[in-house]
């Protein structure tokens, strides 16, 4: 009988630990922002600006060539 009841007993105390540990190790904190995560997000955010600055270098070459091109072919028409 009394090994029927420390079965339980060794769980429950076993989940209490465990919850105590994890509380005290402050489980639901946010980690304080330290330098590399303040470097990685700088980082981040100029990777965004070259994106952008290069989707924008991108649209202006493609319009330049559509403008190339319908030169050209006005230039064709007009032989």
């Amino acid at each position: 009988m009394l090994r029927a009841t420390m079965r339980p007993m060794k769980i429950i105390l076993s989940v209490l630990a465990l919850s105590v540990s994890i509380i005290a190790c402050g489980g639901s904190k946010e980690p304080a922002e330290g330098p590399a995560e303040n470097a990685g997000e700088k980082v981040d955010e100029a990777g965004d600006k070259v994106e952008e600055k290069a989707e924008e270098a991108g649209d202006k070459m493609e319009e330049a060539g559509d403008k190339a091109e319908d030169k050209v072919d006005k230039e064709k028409k007009e032989e």
